[in-house]
């Protein structure tokens, strides 16, 4: 939604470009003759730390504060809220997927979206299956590229990037604290589902610290608006997170980290080899990510600041029918690097950072059935690397420029098949400008470039797409001749930051956004249904041309009694090829918060309002869905002193007029009314 004041509250403490929120700090409790506003940092329109508003580009950034103030089940209950941003594939996280202006899933187990977990690539994916499988409560920070992200992430970001940081010992340990630990358990009534989590951190000497984190969440089948139970939505998931840190010299750091996803849920899956025949199976998901980051920050020069994240994914999921004999799995393991170096200097006529860096990543993945190879998820690898650079120059304190290239090369191979290796490499140019010619006003405009490669599943994909009748099956048809998909992106934008408006240390906050994205060779199914010459295909095919254009908007006021945050988003889409409307675009989105801060009681609460308009925009009218009105409460007491210091409690109510909803691309109805409590207890000593 629109970029929140401090101080608001479930889905709505969501900072938006141009304003921030405090990233740990209980607003309320914030000391008045401190301003309300600070401007969070952000890596990843830059590889660097950055202001958000010094970035030639979009950036959402949602802090720890964020997350425990909307309570989320899923990352897409807070993903929602952002102007532009829209998750597919409905309510329960096993089967959502980001979509950023438009660009989202493909359906063919690849997203337009690159998103990564402390910097390790995501490329999760299968069939019309979710990809973001991770418990919210486990994350400090969640960062939103809007646009092309080509030009450093490489392949897949032609829609953008989504960032997730997990949580660090040193936030659950004050200054000079050895051992610190959090306790939480909530409660959301819509599906009878609770959580619990421990969090505990260790640090024994000054070089070392330690996290364990574990969270379980259960939940039933949720209720919709309109008193009917949604079957098959139900969730019994455990996430555990461990880090180790070592500080050996100064500037030196290396952090070993491993999370773990595992999520056991009821499905309906489907036979398509056997007449679409639908049964029960039991569906889990079991991932795992290991992390190695070092980084050295040289504390005798500036133009030593290295980073190197090497990574292992894997997600093997599997579907084994409770009362029919049928076991599918699906495996995908990404292993990776990526390293960079970015240095910092001045001259007499400029401040420059100059970034260089490289990535490789290896993707491998397979799928059967009943122990027998699967067509739909073809057995094949990939191999990608890419060497990108980025100039930035600020000039006069004022005006940065920042150019940036980045050259991938990718290689794919079929297993065992009769197809031939696959390779191509692609050139992804941007460049980007922010002038701030007064303090309180800045612009900025970019042209970008970026690239998708087809994926394993799109070039080498075989077998039954769909039962038909009789002895007769819709076939998926391979195409191991797809071209990448590319864009072209033109963005430009208006920040303008006040202080001391209507009393003094508020802060209002306006943000401005319009872009165009010229696509190309767009990866669609070409659906065949030839009764005459009882041909029944599907094949992956290029369209030649679409574009996407938006425009976004927020305004955001706060002060130590009241805030006000608001945002619109409009984005259009149109295959240029058959002049139809892409499928992929949302509804049109207006989010409205207001409330108010008791500094003296640490209590904040507000409304929140999310509108949208009908998406009747779509080549397939059985897509379409009605606009809604919903509308929240919610309240958070965080005592900052005295004897109940290091509580907190987060109440709020979801859908408070139990409506009945569908948001776009969701394919099923919304949650109805859903009462939410969240208590926890930490402290350090």
């Amino acid at each position: 939604m629109a970029e929140q004041p401090a101080g608001s509250g479930a889905n709505s403490q969501v900072a938006q470009d141009g304003g921030a929120t405090p990233p740990t700090e209980d607003p309320a409790a914030a000391p008045a003759e401190e301003p309300i506003f600070l401007e969070p940092l952000t890596v990843t329109g830059t590889k660097l730390p950055t202001p958000r508003n010094e970035v030639p580009a979009t950036i959402d950034v949602i802090s720890a504060e964020d997350l425990e103030r909307s309570q989320p089940s899923t990352l897409g209950d807070i993903l929602n809220d952002l102007p532009g941003v829209e998750v597919e594939g409905g309510p329960k996280g096993s089967q959502s997927q980001p979509n950023i202006r438009g660009f989202g899933g493909t359906g063919w187990g690849s997203n337009r979206v690159v998103t990564t977990i402390d910097g390790a690539r995501q490329n999760t994916g299968a069939a019309h299956g979710g990809s973001m499988f991770i418990d919210p409560d486990v994350l400090k920070q969640v960062e939103v590229l809007k646009g092309t992200g080509s030009t450093l992430y490489g392949s897949g970001a032609i829609g953008g990037v989504l960032a997730l940081t997990t949580k660090d010992a040193e936030d659950f340990l004050d200054d000079g604290d050895t051992f610190g630990f959090k306790v939480k358990g909530g409660f959301h009534s819509v599906n009878d589902e609770w959580l619990s989590s421990t969090t505990l951190a260790y640090k024994p000497v000054e070089q070392v610290d330690f996290l364990g984190n574990f969270t379980y969440r259960n939940g039933d089948d949720y209720e919709g608006g309109s008193g009917r139970n949604i079957e098959h939505s139900s969730t019994d998931i455990q996430n555990g997170l461990v880090k180790l840190g070592i500080n050996p010299a100064e500037g030196h750091r290396l952090e070993l980290s491993g999370l773990i996803f595992s999520d056991d849920e009821d499905i309906l899956g489907t036979d398509v080899d056997n007449a679409n025949f639908e049964y029960s199976a039991d569906h889990e998901i079991r991932k795992s990510t290991a992390t190695a980051h070092y980084s050295f920050d040289s504390p005798d020069t500036d133009l030593v600041n290295l980073q190197a994240t090497l990574y292992r994914d894997d997600t093997d999921i599997r579907d084994d029918g409770k009362d029919y004999d049928r076991v599918t799995k699906t495996d995908l393991t990404t292993t990776g690097l990526d390293l960079f170096n970015t240095a910092e200097f001045d001259t007499d006529w400029a401040q420059h950072a100059f970034t260089l860096g490289t990535e490789y990543y290896h993707d491998a993945g397979e799928g059967r059935v009943n122990g027998e190879k699967q067509g739909q998820n073809p057995d094949a690898t990939q191999d990608v690397v890419g060497i990108y650079a980025q100039y930035s120059m600020k000039l006069f304190d004022q005006l940065t420029i920042t150019p940036g290239l980045r050259w991938d090369y990718y290689q794919t191979n079929p297993e065992g098949s009769d197809f031939d290796d696959r390779n191509d490499d692609r050139l992804s140019p941007k460049v980007g400008i922010n002038w701030q010619p007064l303090e309180w006003a800045s612009l900025y405009g970019s042209y970008s470039q970026g690239y998708r490669a087809p994926s394993i599943r799109e070039m080498y994909i075989s077998g039954t797409h769909f039962a038909i009748f009789g002895p007769f099956n819709n076939v998926f048809v391979p195409n191991p001749n797809l071209k990448p998909e590319s864009t072209e992106t033109w963005e430009g934008g208006i920040r303008l930051d006040f202080e001391d408006v209507l009393m003094a240390h508020d802060s209002l906050r306006f943000n401005a956004a319009y872009y165009n994205t010229d696509a190309k060779n767009f990866i669609d199914g070409d659906v065949t249904m030839d009764f005459g010459t009882f041909t029944f295909t599907t094949t992956p095919v290029n369209v030649p041309r679409a574009e996407i254009e938006g425009a976004e908007i927020s305004l955001a006021y706060d002060s130590d009694y009241v805030f006000f945050g608001g945002s619109y988003a409009r984005i259009r889409g149109d295959n240029k090829t058959d002049d139809e409307p892409l499928t992929s675009i949302p509804a049109d989105k207006l989010m409205l918060t207001i409330g108010g801060k008791i500094p003296a009681l640490d209590l904040s609460a507000g409304i929140t309002n999310e509108i949208a308009w009908a998406q009747d925009r779509v080549a397939d009218e059985t897509l379409a869905v009605d606009g809604y009105h919903v509308v929240g409460l919610f309240a958070s007491w965080v005592p900052d002193e005295g004897p109940l210091a290091g509580f907190r409690v987060d109440a709020g109510i979801e859908n408070l007029f139990d409506n009945s909803y569908e948001r776009y691309l969701a394919l099923e109805e919304a949650p109805g009314r859903d009462y939410r409590v969240a208590v926890s207890y930490s402290a350090s000593f």
